[in-house]
């Protein structure tokens, strides 16, 4: 690797450890651990692993060597066995993993959204699935051959993210095609700890329940900004005192519409499948799903390594602006010029720091 991705790798594991330390996450998984490598360390490579688009253990454990930057701030004297990796993958528990997300969390007070996506199980390209398909209808099936082979079912992801960090902190994970307004609930009370902080909780209309209002305006004690469906049905007919109340308030807003939110969420979906795929190369349902987990523990530490270059990058542009500026204003104003309005009027620029104008009245 670069010494460039050396550095960002770098500021990667930084994330992660500092997420674990607020998390307070131990070392070691058992007091009877040989403690040859710390647990920290394999929640490093396992999400390293997913930045690099689920790759093998194997494969991962042949370029970690070239990493001498990322094992030196590990503090890796030897590099773990691939299979370690992959027991270290399955021992963990859910709800220890799931609770790394909530470390990320920066803001006292953000607003949240919820939306779901699919991952894919299946590894064969497009091409290959067309032409599987073409060949399944053109071909009658004989006596004897064996039965068409079952079409995988995707990975159903429910997501609750922090819209403005950009960090997602809690997830529902199943097999196939659910109904998104029965997995809000379940969703989002892995993450009550963080219910104070909320300002607003946004959603499409696929989430446009009775309860899910209920919620967000009771449980969750936040500005229920989920859509509505059937927006035309008046409020007499619409069913539900939160459905009922949410209408109100959008027939009796005046002036300009409330800013959405909602495409922050998107964004997140994006990278998330985008930067790390959105295929998962687990064959077991309980690998599928820790896989999954790891591959948002690394989006959350990406976005965090990606904010503090930007915000590096920026400070140094803003430097750089004010020192030109202040240049810029000192050779003008070292020098007298004089800056033609009109053929009669004029003004004139006196020696820096005090700018002097002088402007001819009307009628002079």
């Amino acid at each position: 690797m670069t010494k460039k991705k050396e550095t960002f790798l770098i500021r990667f594991a930084k994330s992660i450890l500092k997420a674990l330390k607020i998390r307070q996450v131990r070392l070691y998984g058992s007091k009877y651990s040989k403690k040859t490598y710390t647990l920290h360390q394999h929640i490093v490579l396992l999400a390293i692993r997913e930045f690099h688009k689920g790759i093998g253990f194997r494969l991962l454990c042949d370029l970690l060597p070239d990493s001498s930057l990322l094992l030196e701030f590990l503090g890796l004297s030897t590099i773990p066995h691939f299979t370690t990796l992959q027991k270290v993958s399955q021992r963990l528990k859910s709800s220890l993993v799931e609770g790394i997300f909530l470390g990320f969390v920066r803001r006292a007070k953000f607003r949240s959204g919820i939306d779901s996506t699919g991952l894919s199980l299946q590894h064969s390209t497009y091409y290959y699935e067309q032409r599987l398909e073409q060949f399944r209808k053109t071909k009658r099936r004989k006596p004897g051959r064996p039965r068409k082979r079952r079409k995988k079912k995707h990975q159903y992801t429910s997501l609750f993210a922090d819209l403005d960090g950009r960090i997602i902190l809690s997830t529902k994970l199943l097999r196939g095609k659910k109904s998104d307004n029965k997995m809000m609930i379940p969703t989002i009370s892995k993450a009550k700890i963080v219910f104070g902080q909320i300002l607003s909780n946004d959603a499409d209309k696929g989430y446009d329940a009775e309860y899910n209002h209920k919620y967000t305006n009771e449980a969750m004690d936040a500005v229920d900004n989920i859509k509505l469906k059937n927006k035309d049905i008046p409020v007499r007919r619409t069913r539900g005192t939160y459905r009922k109340k949410a209408k109100r308030k959008l027939r009796n807003k005046r002036g300009r519409p409330r800013k959405n939110h909602r495409n922050k969420m998107e964004s997140i979906i994006f990278v998330l499948k985008r930067v790390f795929g959105e295929h998962i190369s687990a064959t077991s349902s309980k690998g599928q799903r820790q896989q999954t987990r790891f591959r948002i523990i690394a989006h959350n530490a990406y976005v965090k390594a990606k904010r503090v270059i930007i915000g590096g990058f920026l400070r140094v542009l803003n430097i750089g602006f004010n020192f030109c500026a202040r240049a810029f204003i000192y050779s003008i104003s070292k020098f007298c010029c004089k800056i033609l309005i009109s053929d009669k009027n004029y003004i004139v620029l006196s020696n820096f720091p005090i700018i002097k104008t002088s402007i001819p009245k009307k009628g002079t």
